[in-house]
């Protein structure tokens, strides 16, 4: 009997064994050491300074 369509009935979340857990991390690891030293790029820099000047002046009208 299938459980689709049965509300009541809660599917177990599927699992990943320890293989395959360790080669996705490793993975994961691998992708990130290459961008980890790069430098910000100034229009993403310029983007969060916009930001935190929007949330201080939320924060004003707030206060």
């Amino acid at each position: 009997m299938s459980s689709k369509g049965n509300l009541d009935q809660k599917a177990s979340p599927p699992r990943l064994g320890p293989d395959d857990r360790e080669q996705i991390g490793a993975h994961l690891q691998a992708v990130f050491s290459e961008i980890e030293g790069q430098p910000i790029p100034d229009e993403q820099i310029d983007l969060l300074l916009a930001l935190r000047r929007v949330e201080r002046e939320l924060g004003r009208k707030e206060a």
